[in-house]
């Protein structure tokens, strides 16, 4: 309920480490799904959500001033309301946040500061159309804003703003299926995915026969497809910067590009199926991260790629907690604190997220450790490993497959401590290299 040092001699193990470093915050319901989150701060943002009934439940929306330590706090709330996406912006010192949503699934919403810089949290609602729903919002800037969703006939629609939320008119209609996601690059560059999964009553799901991504060159103006998928639809789709970028479709794969969204490649996924995927977000520093969920309600989940969505990981579980088994959002305000919008408890990351929970019993056995040149990795026996080193901003810096019982290590770059991961069939394993 809410309320309102090492030798440097001797051959040492390297201990585990919970690098994932997700940890459940104080904020909690069991009948909300908070939806998706922003901050303009490391430690202040607001979540919003819907209910187990989407589409006649109480939505949303709940602050938080210390960091999900707390219980938040209601700002605004109605029923029937849906509230799916939130966005900030700052200007002059100050959050503007638009949310977006839907009454009943048939009337649009835009949630918007009354007084932007007399109360930045003073919310105010604006129906924008009937017969219409927004699932997704983004800002330009303070003044310039898009919406995505759906149409009466089941189309996609993208709206825009130039008064900072107060009025909105239509740019782009996509036909066959409804805006999931959108994502501004820069002021020119664009993004929206179609045919997300659909949330319904009591922890059910819809997905979409199709999809598509679409890209905006000219400010979000027009919009053509540059992807389409004819059995699966995109739930989400983020850019590190104008040419890396990947998007997550709703079967539970990735798709990367590298060169601005012209082409898309499926990634490698090294974690388990069947699931859906739900969100895609970047790290200012590059690193990339999805999150999405088991049907079954025994898992929800946050991958990590650190090779700019070739790869992916397993970075984080729920499976172990009595709660979160549904992951929908994430949000990155630096390197080092992200948020997780879930299913009854939020989530929150105060470190640098560099690799992944560890499993099995083997130490990794690294020596010398601390050192100033090259190391060498000793195995118990010649089973095929991947061996990677993540510098210390979670950037993949070596990678190597051996079947050997040791490996040597060059030293990876300037000193500092870097993370050794070792993925074999029995697990992950991970530890700390001292580099002097």
């Amino acid at each position: 309920m809410f309320p309102r040092l090492l030798s440097a001699t001797a051959l040492i193990a390297l201990p585990f480490l919970l690098c994932a470093q997700w940890v459940q915050g104080g904020m909690f319901s069991v009948f909300n799904h908070f939806q998706a989150c922003a901050f303009h701060h490391p430690d202040s943002g607001l979540f919003v959500y819907g209910s187990d009934n989407p589409v006649s439940g109480e939505g949303g929306v709940i602050a938080t001033y210390d960091g999900l330590q707390g219980g938040g706090f209601y700002l605004w709330y109605e029923s029937p309301m849906i509230l799916e996406d939130i966005d900030v912006k700052v200007s002059d010192g100050f959050p503007i946040y638009l949310a977006a949503g839907s009454q009943s699934g048939g009337i649009s919403v835009i949630l918007r500061p009354y007084e932007t810089f007399q109360n930045p949290f003073f919310l105010d609602s604006v129906r924008t159309g009937f017969s219409q729903a927004y699932r997704a919002v983004r800002m330009r800037s303070d003044l310039v804003a898009f919406a995505g969703g759906v149409d009466f006939q089941g189309n996609g629609i993208i709206d825009m703003s130039v008064d900072t939320g107060a009025t909105w008119s239509q740019v782009a209609m996509l036909p066959g299926q409804p805006v999931s996601r959108l994502d501004v690059v820069t002021d020119q560059l664009l993004f929206a995915a179609t045919g997300g999964y659909r949330r319904t009553i009591n922890n059910g799901v819809q997905l979409p026969d199709s999809g598509a991504i679409y890209r905006s060159a000219d400010g979000g103006m027009t919009w053509t497809q540059v992807h389409a998928d004819p059995a699966n639809g995109f739930s989400d789709v983020s850019f590190a910067n104008a040419n890396n970028g990947a998007a997550t479709r709703n079967d539970g794969a990735i798709l990367y590009t590298n060169d601005g969204g012209s082409t898309w490649t499926p990634a490698t996924i090294q974690f388990t199926g069947p699931f859906i995927l739900t969100a895609m977000e970047h790290r200012p520093d590059g690193t990339a991260f999805a999150a999405g969920y088991r049907t079954d309600g025994s898992e929800g989940f946050i991958l990590i790629s650190a090779d700019g969505g070739m790869t992916w990981d397993l970075n984080y579980s729920t499976a172990g907690i009595n709660n979160s088994r549904r992951i929908y959002g994430l949000f990155f305000h630096d390197d080092f604190t992200g948020y997780a919008a879930t299913h009854i408890k939020p989530h929150k990351t105060s470190g640098l997220i560099t690799g992944l929970a560890e499993r099995g019993s083997e130490d990794l056995m690294l020596f010398p450790n601390p050192s100033e040149g090259p190391s060498t990795l000793r195995f118990a026996d010649g089973t095929p490993r991947i061996v990677e080193v993540l510098d210390p901003l979670g950037r993949v810096v070596y990678r190597s497959l051996t079947n050997s019982a040791s490996l040597e290590l060059s030293k990876p770059g300037p000193a500092g401590s870097y993370l050794v991961r070792v993925v074999s069939t029995d697990g992950v394993r991970t530890g700390r290299w001292l580099v002097q």
